[in-house]
């Protein structure tokens, strides 16, 4: 089994459409660490985007998905 050496994250977000989810096209965007995805998230959020989903992809344990109601309280915890 290969070693998986950082964690490999991703963040889907509104690409088009109306910011609140309606008739919105969805994109994922993939990171190589939590740091970036986070920086990401914070872009979005600042942009009005409050239908984040955040989470670790596969083969990356333990697993993690951050649903929309707690984007905010995943962006404040502490680095590493």
């Amino acid at each position: 089994m290969p070693e998986t050496s950082k964690m490999t994250w991703y963040v889907s977000y509104i690409a088009s459409g109306n910011m609140l989810g309606e008739r919105a096209h969805r994109g994922t965007k993939t990171f190589a660490s939590e740091d970036e995805a986070k920086q990401f998230a914070r872009i979005r959020t600042k942009a009005g985007d409050q239908t984040l989903i955040a989470g670790t992809i596969n083969p990356v344990s333990p697993k993690r998905v951050v649903p929309s109601a707690s984007i905010s309280a995943w962006l404040e915890e502490p680095k590493g």
